[in-house]
């Protein structure tokens, strides 16, 4: 959705500096930053005053079916699916309405439904960070750890919770077995309450990603109580956050900072710049020499890498000047 707002921005501007008058498709996708779907939406408010897909998207069934998707683990073809099963409400959901079932992920974002729909201040967000971090250093000390995300960028409300582990390896050890351990911890201490994504450990146990719901302490403050659903699923609700905790190897702790403290539009921005300029960049790295099949053009191999240990190294070898976190926010 964020980049369909930003081509439209751009048709939008055309059209405004366009000094003749559009009259066919033809006329329309002359313009800058107009391409057919476009142009054929503009042709249709032309002839019909009005634009069908912003008629359906008023409509009752697209309104309930971004009702139903706010639920995790629930995408397009679930929702519309329950629709046509006869599922009008978040309450129809819960009752099982039309014989739908629901996974255990699905029953986790229904229980918490308020919660995870509603933004988490920062303040609140620091404070399960700082739980985390406390019990990570309790395993090791030299652990290295970083939030991410809209977080990093400096907003005062974040969604999730993004976090960076790793640690310098130089003095023979690593943080190989560590996420194991921090897991388990935060689930004995009552931070971790519901597990979403189990790590997969089964690589060289560096790199791996969790992702489970987190929760402040009953002495913290509370967020909004949900609706009282059936059941009494909400009677003890506090306050949930979802948080994923990322493990990349030490020397790729720079591209994956860079990659996860976004936002999507920057890290466009820097991907088509490394293209423009013979390299690759990702996750793990800002890359040259990928090869790609000729048919395809799917990636054989990375190539070689170039930098990856520090933002900063990515950022000088693409000749763009630093830019701090806050100051990344392109959307």
């Amino acid at each position: 959705d964020r980049w369909r707002v930003l081509a439209y921005r751009k048709a939008i501007g055309s059209l405004q500096r366009s000094r003749k008058r559009i009259t066919n498709a033809e006329d329309a996708r002359r313009l800058y930053g107009i391409g057919e779907k476009t142009a054929d939406k503009i042709v249709e408010i032309i002839s019909t005053g009005n634009l069908q897909r912003l008629q359906y998207e008023k409509c009752g069934e697209y309104q309930i079916c971004q009702k139903l998707m706010g639920i995790y683990g629930v995408g397009p073809k679930t929702a519309y699916d329950w629709y046509r099963k006869g599922v009008r409400s978040l309450d129809d959901v819960w009752a099982g309405r039309g014989g739908i079932t629901l996974n255990e992920n699905q029953r986790i974002g229904l229980k918490y439904y308020d919660d995870l729909q509603t933004r988490m201040p920062r303040e609140e967000a620091a404070q399960i960070y700082d739980k985390i971090k406390a019990a990570a250093l309790g395993i090791d000390p030299r652990l290295q750890m970083e939030i991410m995300g809209s977080y990093r960028r400096g907003k005062a409300d974040c969604g999730d919770l993004d976090i960076l582990l790793s640690r310098d390896p130089r003095d023979g050890l690593t943080h190989r077995g560590v996420l194991s351990r921090l897991l388990r911890t935060l689930s004995e201490k009552g931070v971790i309450t519901y597990t979403l994504a189990e790590p997969d450990f089964s690589t060289d146990g560096l790199e791996a990603k969790f992702m489970g719901l987190c929760r402040l302490d009953a002495t913290s403050r509370q967020r909004r109580i949900g609706k009282s659903y059936p059941h009494g699923w909400n009677k003890r609700l506090r306050s949930k956050l979802i948080a994923d905790i990322l493990t990349v190897p030490y020397h790729q702790w720079g591209a994956a900072l860079l990659y996860f403290t976004g936002d999507d539009i920057f890290n466009r921005s820097m991907r088509l710049l490394a293209r423009h300029k013979g390299f690759s960049l990702n996750q793990r790295g800002l890359w040259v020499g990928a090869t790609r099949d000729p048919e395809t053009g799917e990636k054989l191999n990375e190539g070689s890498l170039v930098a990856s240990t520090t933002e900063e190294d990515i950022f000088k070898v693409l000749g763009v000047p630093w830019q701090l976190p806050c100051e990344r926010a392109r959307s």
